[in-house]
């Protein structure tokens, strides 16, 4: 099959998103298929050039202001999809959002059908996004028919794929039809060796961490992902435990303002921001993974930390609460609620046998349901039946009971 994957950023440009994008591009290349990326322009990087088997073109440039960024978008995927008349069987989009409408509206035209994954649900998800954004302005009753249009077009997409059954659900809401949601889990590698006490000491020697308990949150430094609250739950976890350090990996809008929390709470001795960084070693010598998000679709890091055999605690949120069952693959807490974070997370570091326990199950949930391997093969299936026979499988049915 060709197959085009549209992702707004792609790797070196890393998230939860991108990291998936970059899995199924290369599990899809290695099945055999013609796989092609576009995605925004990035300086420093090439325009086009090849990775696993990959062809990746950074041809997407917005303008740089307000009006001009949704034209420079438009004009570019435009230019792109026309200039490849024929060229793809499926393209598939990540997000809905303004440029999820070219394709979209070609479809037809150029003879591709659509496939859709949404990032995730409720207020900070992508369809409240869309509605949320402003088009016009000077002209702000024109955002209303402006969106209506978009999501008229979008909802013509072939199928949709929903991470979770609250983003089933909203999708179906919205007018979506039914029979067009899917449901295909999230993929992430599963390391040959799980995580073991030994080999952690081993890797925080390596990576010169100090030899107090290590906690690790791994994601954007952004407002939605709930890191303050993980900073303010610290204090009282550091109170039975001083020598505790606070790994934070990635980058972001909100990392000045976290720095300045840290540092007015006078817990910035307690707590390394390290920027984007490769995870797999820093999984490899946490005690526990914390992801206090306030809202998730199905999230990579979560996935990548269970994975590892990484005991986790995560918020009760959409998406989160399809991964863990609380005690036994994880443990949930309320969202925006410091002190039951620093409570699970000192009980859990109390607690050798259960960390031990809930990282074992952690991990064969994720062999189970969320390897890359089985996200690729139900993609692949998706996409055959869909041009071949312009069908969804009936195995993939957002209506179907139990884990896809």
């Amino acid at each position: 099959m060709r197959i085009c994957l549209y992702t707004p950023y792609f790797p070196p440009m890393m998230g939860g998103a991108e990291r998936q994008a970059s899995l199924l591009a290369a599990g899809l290349a290695k099945s055999g298929d013609e796989v092609t990326v576009v995605t925004r322009h990035l300086p420093g990087h090439p325009a086009h050039e090849v990775r696993e088997g990959v062809q990746i073109h950074r041809a997407i440039r917005p303008g740089r202001w307000s009006v001009l960024f949704g034209l420079g978008l438009l004009l570019s995927l435009f230019t792109f999809f026309a200039s490849r008349r024929g060229r793809f069987d499926v393209v598939h989009i990540t997000g809905i959002h303004l440029g999820t409408y070219v394709p979209c509206r070609l479809r037809r035209r150029s003879g591709f059908r659509v496939v859709l994954r949404p990032m995730g649900p409720g207020p900070l998800g992508d369809l409240a996004t869309l509605a949320a954004q402003r088009f016009w302005p000077l002209w702000r009753r024109g955002d209303t028919p402006t969106v209506r249009h978009l999501l008229g077009t979008i909802q013509e997409a072939d199928a949709v794929v929903a991470l979770n059954q609250d983003l089933a659900a909203e999708l179906a809401a919205t007018g979506f039809p039914p029979e067009r949601i899917v449901r295909i889990n999230n993929g992430v590698p599963v390391p040959d060796v799980a995580w073991d006490a030994t080999s952690a000491q081993a890797v925080r020697r390596h990576l010169g961490l100090p030899g107090g308990p290590v906690l690790l949150c791994v994601g954007r430094l952004h407002k939605q992902k709930g890191v303050d609250d993980l900073l303010h739950s610290l204090p009282l976890v550091l109170k039975p435990y001083p020598e505790l350090t606070l790994l934070l990996l990635g980058n972001g809008p909100f990392e000045a303002d976290l720095k300045a929390l840290a540092s007015a709470l006078g817990i910035s001795s307690r707590v390394r921001f390290l920027g984007f960084q490769d995870p797999l070693p820093y999984l490899q010598a946490a005690d526990i993974f914390v992801l206090p998000t306030w809202g998730e679709g199905i999230s990579s890091a979560l996935l990548e930390a269970m994975a590892a055999g990484l005991p986790c605690i995560a918020t009760r949120v959409s998406g989160n609460t399809e991964l863990i069952e609380h005690s036994e693959t994880g443990l949930l807490v309320e969202p925006r609620q410091p002190p039951g974070l620093a409570e699970a997370i000192s009980g859990l570091l109390e607690d050798t046998t259960l960390r031990r326990t809930i990282g074992r199950n952690a991990r064969q949930r994720v062999q189970t349901a969320y390897t890359t391997k089985r996200m690729v093969a139900d993609y692949r299936s998706l996409f055959i039946h869909l041009v071949t026979a312009g069908t969804i499988p009936a195995t993939l049915s957002a209506r179907a009971d139990g884990d896809t």
